[in-house]
């Protein structure tokens, strides 16, 4: 079943590439940036990526696209964590990509870093959706949670899309093989700005 829903996922990712320069495909990337931030286990910046190598004039409007939805997926997991609160945990760790260790080390985090874990699970390969989640069960404000995922998601994204869009395919590869541990190492020396 889940290589199945894999195959759907990456069908509709060719969709949405092959009609890069119709409406539809920003629908598909917003959808994807939406589902990705509350349950999805594949990644949108790939997506984007491509998104903005096909259209290298749009690309402001495809991040900001992609910034919106993946925030406003973010909201709805925070409102899914804040309303069922640690219940929610024993659902999502149901869910084949994601382990209950997974979730409470972003929970630790949380008590340890408190708002900044919201911009950091943003903008580094931190599990975003559980970082929503565990937000709203923390009682995390939602308007102090919205600020950070938008700077923390629009950050990432404008890089991608920077990238890609002056560098074409290279950008891809490098997006692909070095954007995680970038991002991870401008995390820390947020964490190790902000404590010292």
């Amino acid at each position: 079943m889940y290589s199945n829903i894999k195959n759907y996922i990456k069908l509709t990712f060719e969709k949405a590439l092959f009609n890069s320069k119709k409406r539809i495909a920003k629908f598909i990337l917003f959808f994807f940036a939406v589902i990705e931030s509350i349950i999805f286990p594949i990644p949108v910046d790939p997506l984007l990526a491509f998104m903005v190598l096909a259209e290298k004039k749009k690309f402001f409007n495809l991040t900001i696209i992609c910034t919106l939805g993946s925030v406003f997926g973010g909201m709805i997991g925070w409102l899914i964590g804040n309303y069922f609160g640690n219940d929610i945990q024993n659902f999502f760790i149901l869910i084949p990509w994601i382990t209950e260790d997974m979730f409470l080390k972003v929970l630790s985090a949380h008590n340890e870093h408190g708002n900044l874990i919201v911009f950091l699970g943003a903008f580094t390969p931190l599990p975003f959706k559980i970082i929503c989640v565990s937000s709203g069960i923390f009682g995390i404000e939602l308007i102090n949670f919205t600020i950070m995922a938008f700077i923390g998601r629009g950050l990432r994204f404008f890089i991608i899309s920077i990238l890609v869009k002056n560098y074409g395919e290279q950008a891809i590869k490098f997006v692909n093989e070095r954007l995680f541990l970038i991002t991870t190492l401008i995390g820390v020396i947020i964490i190790l700005m902000f404590y010292f």
